[in-house]
């Protein structure tokens, strides 16, 4: 279903308006202190994502807990290989025992598709979120300028405005809306408020406009790559769990039992960059915008995760485990003394 079927049932307005307000103010503040949209979307993408880092955090310190028992699931799964069950039950207690917790690893890559809904609002209709604009007025506009449609989607209303002096004249005549409630939509030579297309005809037709706006859907599509293949990598456990693949597929009675939440992952790092793909020619260039700028920041919190908490825990596991193989190594050479020492003595004897 299209996301604009969803909003016109008003199933998204009652969801997601509160949120939707709150973020339109914001955007209006940024908005009004730097004058520019795009500034705006990158600023607002920033604050957003922002308060998420806490979570990123409280995700990366729940991992490194379930990574620390990565060895006693292994041997709960080896133990009932056949009672699914039994495995959840007690990887739950496990889990329990030990303060972990797998919601909190779930939660929140999820939380970039919450913020979707309020965001589409944004830049769907920002003369109402944003710049204040009533929606009464917007109606009334419409008609005056018999167009249809204008409450759902301000851009065309906006692009109307900023092409035709004419309809700009009879609207700011007609007081339903002030000059400086019409927003700037361009951004580095791309109008934010069209949306980007593939169709050969309507990129000869404006190719000024349209054909930059590619650049929007391959950057969006090439960040959002980028961080999953990272955030693969930096995983906690990521280089033993790749000795593992290769050691199962050398000897397959080393291959470790499916694991759901690699399966998940792995569907949703294919269904992510084609749902983003796709939206971004689907929606006003801003909302991939907002995309681009979210999967930067998701990069760079990745790379600071890494750094402050995943490193320092392999290289603090790495330590123990050598301390392990030097105490084991030192016992099995007193042991190997003491029954050397044992056999001579023997032989005295006799």
């Amino acid at each position: 279903m299209h996301l604009s079927v969803l909003f016109r049932l008003g199933i998204g307005e009652f969801l997601f308006g509160p949120i939707a307000t709150l973020f339109g103010w914001l955007t209006s503040l940024l908005y009004e202190f730097f004058g520019n949209f795009g500034m705006a979307i990158i600023f607002l993408t920033i604050i957003v994502r922002g308060l998420t880092v806490p979570l990123n955090i409280r995700s990366a310190k729940a991992m490194m807990k379930q990574q620390a028992l990565s060895d006693k699931q292994a041997e709960i799964k080896r133990k009932y290989p056949d009672d699914k069950q039994k495995q959840t039950e007690e990887l739950q207690k496990l889990f329990q025992e030990n303060g972990a917790s797998t919601l909190s690893g779930c939660i929140v890559p999820f939380l970039p598709i919450f913020f979707l809904f309020p965001t589409y609002y944004i830049v769907r209709m920002p003369l109402r979120y944003v710049m204040g604009v009533s929606n009464s007025n917007i109606s009334k506009l419409g008609e005056l300028l018999a167009m249809k449609g204008v409450t759902g989607d301000n851009i065309s209303l906006i692009n109307r405005l900023h092409t035709d002096g004419k309809a700009m004249s009879t609207a700011i005549n007609s007081g339903l809306i002030k000059l400086q409630q019409i927003p700037d939509m361009k951004f580095l030579g791309l109008d934010l408020g069209r949306t980007p297309t593939w169709s050969p005809s309507k990129i000869s037709s404006e190719a000024s406009i349209y054909l930059p706006l590619l650049i929007i859907p391959i950057i969006v599509l090439l960040t959002t790559i980028a961080q999953n293949i990272l955030t693969a990598k930096l995983k906690p456990e990521a280089k033993k769990k790749k000795e593992a693949k290769e050691r199962a597929k050398n000897n397959p009675a080393n291959n470790q039992p499916d694991d759901p939440a690699q399966r998940t992952t792995k569907i949703m790092n294919i269904i992510m960059p084609l749902f983003m793909l796709l939206t971004t020619f689907a929606l006003p260039a801003a909302f991939g915008f907002y995309w681009i700028i979210g999967n930067i920041m998701g990069i760079i919190q990745t790379i600071l995760t890494y750094f402050m908490f995943n490193k320092p825990f392999e290289e603090k596991k790495k330590e123990l485990e050598e301390q392990k193989r030097l105490a084991f190594k030192k016992k099995a050479a007193v042991a190997t003394a003491n029954a050397g020492s044992g056999k001579g003595s023997g032989k005295k004897k006799k």
